[in-house]
């Protein structure tokens, strides 16, 4: 992989001032980056250092907090086992999620096809933004677009291209609204995404851009 989260993202997500649907995105990245899994470690060590040599003028009183902590109610939820891997199936094929979407399975909607040669299905996770799984089958082009807000996407797999270049497994994409661009597929390539949307996506070219008429824009 070779497109990642910016700095100051994972900054973000170590301190925990992402909104939920891109910490979430940021999240599933790292379950597969080295790289960036190393950066949100030492960003996190070093606002924990921060944090614990700041001045505190309120010092805690530890027997109090015990005593509370023991009149807690017993939680008699069972042990619960480490997360597995799930999958999903869309067009025929078989998908193993990540880890960090495997736990919101039971979330992801039915499939929407969109002439057979694009699938997406939302993941109810954030009420802010609209989280999605999307599929493109090989030798496809989507309509040029931009964003009213942010979009994210992370390549979980497959690859795909735009103007700007190609992307592949464990890519992380980050587009405002100055970006303009048409994500396709070659011949014997398709992609599955994960794709959060803080706004609709607006078709600035062909007859897509009748979408921009309904509610202005389009989701996937």
């Amino acid at each position: 992989m070779s497109h990642h989260p910016l700095p100051s993202l994972i900054e973000a997500y170590a301190s925990g001032t992402l909104d939920d649907a891109t910490a979430f995105s940021v999240a599933t990245h790292i379950e597969s980056c080295p790289h960036c899994r190393r950066l949100a470690l030492q960003a996190e060590q070093r606002l924990g250092d921060e944090l614990s040599s700041a001045v505190c003028s309120d010092i805690p009183n530890f027997d109090s907090m015990f005593d509370d902590i023991v009149a807690l109610e017993q939680n008699s939820e069972p042990f619960r086992l480490p997360r597995l891997p799930t999958s999903i199936e869309v067009n025929g094929k078989k998908f193993r999620l990540p880890l960090s979407l495997s736990r919101f399975k039971d979330n992801i909607s039915e499939w929407k096809s969109y002439g057979g040669k694009v699938f997406s299905a939302s993941v109810e996770l954030s009420c802010d933004a609209r989280v999605s799984l999307l599929y493109i089958s090989e030798n496809v082009k989507i309509p040029q677009h931009t964003h009213k807000g942010i979009e994210a996407t992370l390549v979980l797999h497959g690859g795909f291209s735009d103007e700007d270049g190609h992307y592949e497994v464990g890519d992380y994409l980050y587009k405002d609204a100055s970006v303009r661009h048409s994500p396709f597929t070659r011949e014997g390539e398709d992609c599955l995404c994960l794709t959060v949307l803080t706004e609709p996506m607006i078709f600035t070219q062909g007859v897509a851009r009748v979408f921009n008429m309904f509610g202005k824009g389009l989701y996937p």
